[in-house]
């Protein structure tokens, strides 16, 4: 996936080992999470909107994704209800290159229209804010998945004029707001 590294890139994200929202707890990604990764992703309601991984999803897909942590080539995290600890979703962020950082997030089908995507993503991009500060964050995201590209357009990220990586994506970047003095 990405070539570049971070060092300690999970740990830098994840200082306390988790974050939590009002809803959403986000921790990084473990071994015992790659069943329900493969469950949730292979969801043709959610695959349709991944441009980042393949379809099908495989377990071996999953423990490669969880494994890039180690790697210090991203970090994605499970996304879980706090009220009943039930995995509902993923967000994580890639390393792309010496400037940029990729975030993205994914939700299955039962959560969607909830907000939980929004709290989610919102909570991803502080989190690469505050570790990252030199950093530009980006995401991509195919102009189809109407819901997630609201949901970054909100988020204060804008479409660059780049067509992304992946096929059919295209790549926006996140600008802070302006503060007014």
């Amino acid at each position: 996936m990405a070539a570049r590294k971070i060092d300690q890139f999970c740990q830098k994200l994840f200082p306390d080992g988790a974050a939590r929202t009002e809803r959403l707890s986000i921790a990084p990604l473990q071994a015992s999470d790659a069943f329900q990764l493969v469950f949730l992703t292979n969801d043709p309601l959610v695959a349709g909107g991944l441009s980042l991984l393949r379809q099908p999803f495989t377990l071996s897909d999953a423990q490669d994704l969880i494994a890039l942590s180690r790697m210090d080539k991203g970090c994605f995290a499970a996304i879980r209800r706090c009220e009943d600890d039930v995995f509902i979703g993923c967000a994580g962020a890639l390393v792309r290159d010496e400037q940029d950082v990729e975030a993205g997030f994914w939700l299955g089908a039962p959560y969607h229209g909830k907000h939980y995507g929004e709290e989610a993503a919102q909570a991803m991009l502080d989190l690469l804010r505050r570790a990252l500060p030199g950093r530009r964050i980006v995401a991509e995201c195919p102009r189809e998945n109407s819901a997630s590209w609201r949901i970054l357009q909100r988020l204060g990220f804008t479409p660059c004029g780049a067509v992304g990586w992946r096929k059919g994506a295209q790549l926006l970047a996140y600008k802070a707001p302006q503060t007014v003095c």
